[in-house]
């Protein structure tokens, strides 16, 4: 059975970030093998700031739209990434020095992007990677906190739900898979947004890890656990797990499908809702120099592939 089939059988979303440059016909394993084992798909970055609105106010969906086609031909769901992030920004927003001026743009974007996919995206990454990696400094200096202030998130959440009171709304960040200093404030800022009604439904736990991760001496379980007791849920978003050398030794392969396979048991122990890889193939991943996913740049499944698929059929539902 597939890694698609296995899923769907146990109601967990299994899948992964396409590009759409690389969904071409004359590349058809790609897009014949994210359809065949994933049941949703991520645009790697079809859906960012810069694609969709690089001058203010003029939209432009016809990527995003494309991949919403290739979804929807394949029955897959579309999880939507990401409204509000520091990186990959139009020129016109860096410029912006005035609060009313930059919240006005904020909102338009929000819910213009969300309102264009509204019944169609059940899920977004509302708000990526604002939490600081620096000890002491919880939140992540960008142009939002220092033209608007970190209120900017609590208003972004509010603004998507607006747009679409249907979609689950998450925060999403890199380093938090474990318990540490940054899983800490990122607990503390998604708890502080729950007591003011904030309507946040989950967080996504990117986990871009190596091979000698540890989920258990990083408590990865516990740590999402405490999440779930806030009675939002947890997804894993941007999984792959890397490792260096001139070639991929066999040793080295198996110790990636071990991690693989206990980020999947994880997972399911705590009933995430998601699991979700940075990309299908190492071809065209953005760490393709150290062979972070299941399928090799020739199509083949990994030794890391059968770990999934062996946790999912062994794994009681």
């Amino acid at each position: 059975m597939t890694l698609r089939e296995l899923a769907d059988a146990r109601g967990l979303l299994i899948g992964g970030a396409v590009a759409a440059g690389v969904l071409d016909p004359d590349e058809p394993d790609l897009a014949n093998g994210v359809a065949r084992e994933y049941n949703v798909i991520v645009t790697e970055n079809a859906m960012k700031w810069v694609p969709l609105n690089n001058a203010s106010g003029q939209f432009n969906f016809t990527l995003a739209e494309f991949m919403m086609n290739f979804a929807a031909k394949n029955k897959q769901k579309m999880r939507g990434h990401t409204l509000v992030w520091h990186e990959q920004l139009p020129r016109y927003m860096g410029a912006i020095t005035d609060r009313a001026e930059m919240m006005a743009e904020l909102k338009d974007h929000v819910q213009t992007v969300v309102k264009q996919f509204k019944g169609r995206i059940p899920i977004w990454d509302v708000v990526n990677e604002a939490v600081s990696d620096l000890p002491g400094s919880p939140m992540r200096e960008t142009v939002f906190t220092k033209v608007i202030g970190p209120e900017f998130i609590e208003m972004a959440f509010r603004w998507a739900h607006e747009a679409d009171p249907d979609a689950k709304l998450f925060y999403n960040d890199y380093n938090t898979d474990g318990i540490n200093g940054k899983s800490d404030a990122v607990y503390e800022l998604v708890k502080g947004l729950l007591a003011k009604g904030v309507p946040i439904h989950g967080v996504g736990f990117q986990a871009h890890v190596d091979i000698n991760f540890s989920v258990e001496g990083s408590r990865m379980r516990e740590n999402l656990e405490r999440f779930k007791k806030l009675g939002l849920d947890v997804q894993l978003t941007e999984v792959d797990v890397i490792f260096r050398g001139d070639a991929p030794k066999a040793e080295k392969l198996e110790r990636q499908a071990k991690v693989y396979a206990d980020l999947m048991t994880a997972c399911l122990a705590v009933k995430c809702s998601a699991f979700v890889m940075w990309g299908f193939t190492d071809l065209y991943s953005w760490r393709s120099t150290a062979y972070p996913l299941l399928f090799d740049d020739d199509y083949k499944p990994k030794p890391a592939y059968f770990a999934l698929r062996d946790v999912l059929i062994k794994t009681p539902k």
